[in-house]
């Protein structure tokens, strides 16, 4: 069976979702929305962190454009390992130069970093616009 390519399309009613119901298509808001999720950020955020005890502490406080995620690296000057989560746990280990997790939240003091040296940290990489 072929398949004719040469169609004009005028308006399109009806599309299947990942559960195969009918849906509504997006509308053109909602595409202007994915579209700008999706599209690249005009400028680069970095900060270095570095601890003041061996308590966990928050990253500053920063605010994540929707759809980015937070880059968190180990600090090349780091004399040991470095811990990174939550509030409530750090168990997530960047061992050396080149370990790093990534975030999806909205600020960055909702990530928690946690050192056994006072003065060791991370640095935080994420988009934002200019």
């Amino acid at each position: 069976m072929g398949l004719d390519t040469n169609t004009e399309v005028q308006q399109i009613r009806k599309v299947q979702n990942e559960q195969g119901n009918q849906v509504s298509p997006a509308t053109e808001n909602q595409q202007k929305e994915i579209a700008g999720r999706l599209g690249n950020w005009n400028d680069l955020e970095q900060i270095e962190f570095t601890t003041d005890g061996t308590n966990a502490e928050p990253l500053p406080d920063n605010e994540v454009p929707q759809g980015v995620e937070i880059l968190v690296e180990y600090r090349e000057a780091n004399s040991g390992n470095v811990y990174v989560g939550d509030d409530s746990t750090q168990l997530a280990p960047l061992t050396q130069v080149g370990d790093g997790r990534s975030f999806e939240v909205t600020e960055t003091s909702l990530i928690y970093v946690r050192t056994p040296t006072a003065g060791d940290g991370v640095i935080v990489t994420f988009e934002v616009t200019a």
